[in-house]
């Protein structure tokens, strides 16, 4: 029977695993960060030899792309040491590793969607501490670990780009929204089945695309989202990456290829259009969507 130690359980990725494993009657534990910090190697070792957990999934990271510019140490606390601490002891205590990684690792100048191997060259300071994360998981754990590269991740918990322009939509407000970044969008709820699929399916170790299917850029996301609640699309206005004043680059084309995953028989891709409109009702209706973001 399957254990599994869930870190990072009440963020936007992380709530939705709870929610899978709960509804397949999964062991699991799912401490919090204030109860246990994957940083510290000592308790952090403590903890997970007290539940011997056969999986530990890594929902835990520093997310703050523009933050990682100027507090880099920071996000490699999260995003490198802490993932070098859950790789030592799950080699110690024979568990799999399911950790979470992203499409910034790539320059963004690839012509076609980016398979597990292509060529990473990550433009900011948190695409590449997140590189490094990867990096450090499989020097440790060459074939027990699976890295999950995912891109514009939203769902119903934790500040995200989705919840953010669905409020705006709700109070008919106008915005303005890039229209040169293309990607895709992933819903936290398909995301967790994937995860959970790797562990019934337990494929070969290594690295795993997974983004809902069909492409977009924020601004086609920005307006198939006003028009869902009922608001005018027209409100929603395209502008250039260059005109905001961010401190961190954001790749233009960071389209993920999905063959390996469907290739591994592993749960079914929806596409992002059908899985947006069936989690915004649940978004739009928790409490924590009127929040101030």
């Amino acid at each position: 029977m399957n254990r599994i130690l869930l870190l990072g359980g009440t963020g936007i990725l992380g709530s939705e695993v709870q929610k899978q494993l709960q509804l397949m009657k999964i062991d699991y534990v799912a401490p919090k960060s204030s109860d246990l910090d994957v940083r510290d190697r000592d308790s952090f070792q403590s903890f997970a030899s007290n539940f011997r957990p056969n999986w530990i999934i890594n929902c835990t990271a520093w997310t703050n792309v523009d933050g990682a510019e100027d507090s880099f140490q920071a996000a490699l606390e999260l995003n490198v040491v802490a993932v070098k601490n859950i790789a030592e002891v799950a080699k110690l205590l024979g568990s799999h590793v399911i950790h979470i990684s992203t499409d910034y690792v790539f320059d963004g100048n690839s012509p076609k969607p980016y398979d597990e191997n292509s060529q990473v060259g990550p433009i900011n300071k948190y695409g590449e501490s997140k590189l490094l994360g990867e990096k450090t998981l499989f020097e440790i754990l060459p074939t027990t670990a699976y890295v999950i590269r995912t891109s514009w991740l939203y769902g119903i918990n934790g500040k995200n780009f989705v919840k953010t322009i669905a409020i705006k939509a709700l109070e008919r407000k106008e915005t303005r929204v890039v229209n040169d970044q293309i990607g895709s969008p992933t819903s936290a709820q398909d995301l967790a089945k994937g995860i959970y699929s790797i562990v019934v399916k337990v494929p070969e170790g290594g690295i795993y695309n997974f983004s809902n299917k069909g492409s977009c850029s924020w601004f086609e996301l920005a307006r198939a989202i006003y028009k869902e609640v009922g608001a005018d699309p027209e409100l929603v206005q395209a502008i250039s990456s260059s005109s905001l004043d961010l401190k961190a680059r954001r790749p233009k084309y960071s389209l993920l290829s999905k063959a390996k995953w469907e290739g591994a028989d592993l749960n079914e891709i929806p596409d992002w259009k059908a899985s947006l409109k069936k989690i915004l009702p649940e978004i739009i209706s928790n409490p924590n969507s009127k929040e101030k973001l």
